[in-house]
């Protein structure tokens, strides 16, 4: 029997089909014997109902109206919606759950609005759920400072809201489920046929989201690191293993090119990083930077990362720029 704890996105959550893929995952691992915890973020993304950026455009309405306790307290709703949702769908399926919120799950934190880290998470409250035969649905992305506050922890933090847990309850897994069946070598929207990796380190899985790849949150990383805690990014739409993040066993190795990591640079330009494995990054540079000129990208960015390679491009150019690019570094 293991304790495993389910991670599912904003686009896991969206829609009836998801969930009920949500329940079937969470069925079949119960049937197996394990213990199963749920983390579970906003649903859907901006503009559907009670996704983060829907919610925050509320307050627009209302420029210099919502401090940043006001604008943290209002996007935990999105969260606690989805937990209730979830916990209803299993309940109704005869799977007992309980929602749990960050005040009942007993989860700490510390830092400032909208970007805090998890401090201390009291791992009794969840654990007598679980004692109970049932399943808490916790909502991730935020936890209770000092002053009894609700804060949040940066877009993508019910990643890491997942990992503090596993840590504190000692969890075999953390899988994060995703609408993709792991982490790709780049944005699959970018680059056709790029292929999906079956093991990062944890360092390489930081680098890559710290540089802009948004399939995992780079503070669950590092923690996941601290704790040597297992992780495994996986799909919500089918079974397969995904990539496995942790320490590599006998034979196993992270790329030396890890991929294209990309994110909005301004409203009409993306950044592309070119990363490469720690150390790995010497002739590569040149080679990414030679590759780039050839298409007519002449300057890369500053870079404090000296295994990865900055540049910016105008949206329209960035699927032919990154295509090329990766297919350059990848043969």
């Amino acid at each position: 029997m293991s304790l495993i704890v389910q991670k599912f996105g904003g686009t896991s959550l969206a829609d009836p089909v998801s969930r009920e893929l949500l329940a079937k995952k969470v069925r079949a691992a119960r049937a197996a014997g394990d213990e199963i915890v749920l983390v579970v973020s906003a649903m859907g993304r901006g503009g559907d109902p009670y996704a983060t950026d829907t919610l925050l455009d509320l307050l627009k309405e209302f420029p210099g109206g919502a401090d940043g306790l006001t604008s943290d307290l209002m996007v935990s709703c999105g969260e606690i919606i989805s937990a209730c949702v979830i916990a209803s769908l299993l309940n109704a399926k005869g799977i007992g759950a309980v929602p749990m919120t960050a005040y009942s799950a007993g989860i700490l934190a510390e830092g400032p609005f909208g970007d805090a880290s998890p401090s201390k998470i009291d791992p009794a409250r969840i654990r007598s759920v679980l004692d109970a035969g049932k399943v808490p649905v916790v909502t991730g992305f935020q936890g209770v400072d000092a002053s009894g506050n609700l804060v949040t922890l940066g877009r993508g933090g019910s990643d890491t809201s997942a990992v503090a847990i596993g840590a504190a309850l000692g969890a075999d897994f953390v899988d994060i489920y995703k609408d993709v069946p792991g982490v790709a070598k780049a944005d699959p929207r970018l680059v056709k046929g790029v292929p999906f990796m079956k093991f990062l380190d944890y360092d390489s899985m930081f680098r890559l989201a710290n540089h802009g790849a948004r399939v995992l949150h780079d503070k669950s990383a590092l923690l996941a690191k601290k704790s040597a805690l297992r992780m495994r990014v996986r799909s919500t739409f089918d079974e397969g293993e995904g990539t496995r993040i942790g320490m590599p066993t006998i034979g196993e190795s992270a790329p030396e090119f890890l991929g294209l990591a990309s994110c909005a640079a301004s409203e009409n330009r993306l950044r592309i990083t070119a990363v490469f494995a720690t150390g790995k990054g010497k002739g590569r540079i040149e080679r990414a930077r030679n590759a780039a000129s050839a298409l007519g990208f002449d300057t890369s960015q500053p870079c404090e990362d000296p295994d990865a390679i900055v540049f910016l491009c105008a949206k329209p150019d960035a699927p032919k720029f990154a295509q090329a690019l990766f297919e350059a570094l990848e043969s």
